[in-house]
C-alpha cells in the first residue's frame, strides 16, 4: 500500500512497479481521492464533478502503469448547509461518474468510512452508509474498504457488519484498538476475526 503514490514522481513510481514485478508482489491501495477539510463529493456542482472525474482519470492511468488493482476514496467533509440526504445523494451520481471511468480499466474505487474521533466531519463512518452507497451506485468499480480499526471506534459489531456488507467489501485494513497499533495488541478479537475472513473464503 502506498497512500501518496499519487504524488510521487513518474520515476519513483515506475520504480515501484517494476521492483513489485520483479518480486512477484501485488500493489494494494493508494489513495485516489481524500479530502478531511472541504465538501467534494457530496456537492452537486458540476465544476466539482468534473474535477473529481480528472482526478479519477489520472488515478486510473496510474493504476495502469504500477498495476493496481483498488484505490482508495474518502468522499470528504459534510456540507454543513444542506441536508444530508441531498449530500448522499450527489455522492451517489458523482460516484456514479467516476465509475465509468474506472469499469473499462477494471479498477476499484474503495470507499473508507473513517471514525468521527480522528477525523470529525467527515460523510462516510460507517460501514452500513458505505454499504447503502455502494448499491446505490451499483458497479463492480464501488466498493467497501472496511478498515476494522475505524469501524470498532465508530459502530463496534465487526463480524455482524462484515457478513451483512460482504457483498459490497472488497479490501480490509487492520489495526488494534486503542493506538492503532499491531492486531492483538488491543481490544479487536482479531484471532476470531481472520478466522471468521478464512472461514468465508477471503482471498484478498
Amino acid at each position: 500500500e502506498d497512500n501518496g503514490m499519487m504524488k510521487r514522481p513518474r520515476e519513483e513510481q515506475d520504480r515501484i512497479a517494476s521492483a513489485l514485478e520483479r518480486l512477484g508482489m501485488t500493489m494494494g491501495v493508494f489513495v485516489a481521492h481524500a479530502e478531511f477539510q472541504k465538501p467534494t463529493f457530496v456537492l452537486g456542482d458540476p465544476e466539482m464533478r468534473k474535477h473529481l472525474v480528472d482526478t479519477m482519470k489520472e488515478a486510473v492511468e496510474l493504476a495502469k502503469r504500477i498495476n493496481a488493482r483498488w484505490m482508495t476514496v474518502v468522499p470528504g467533509h459534510v456540507d454543513l448547509k444542506t441536508d444530508i440526504g441531498f449530500q448522499t445523494a450527489n455522492v451517489i451520481d458523482n460516484l456514479r461518474a467516476c465509475a465509468e471511468v474506472c469499469e473499462p480499466a477494471g479498477v476499484t474505487m474503495v470507499l473508507e468510512p473513517l471514525n468521527r474521533r480522528d477525523h470529525p466531519g467527515l460523510f462516510l463512518t460507517e460501514i452500513p452508509q458505505a454499504y447503502a452507497i455502494c448499491r446505490a451506485v451499483n458497479s463492480p468499480s464501488c466498493k467497501i474498504l472496511n478498515d476494522l480499526y475505524h469501524q470498532q471506534i465508530t459502530e463496534g459489531n465487526l463480524i455482524p457488519n462484515i457478513d451483512a456488507a460482504w457483498d459490497e467489501i472488497a479490501y480490509f485494513q487492520v489495526g488494534d484498538n486503542p493506538g492503532r497499533k499491531e492486531p492483538t495488541t488491543g481490544e479487536i478479537n482479531y484471532r476470531n476475526i481472520f478466522r471468521h475472513l478464512h472461514t468465508k473464503g477471503y482471498k484478498g
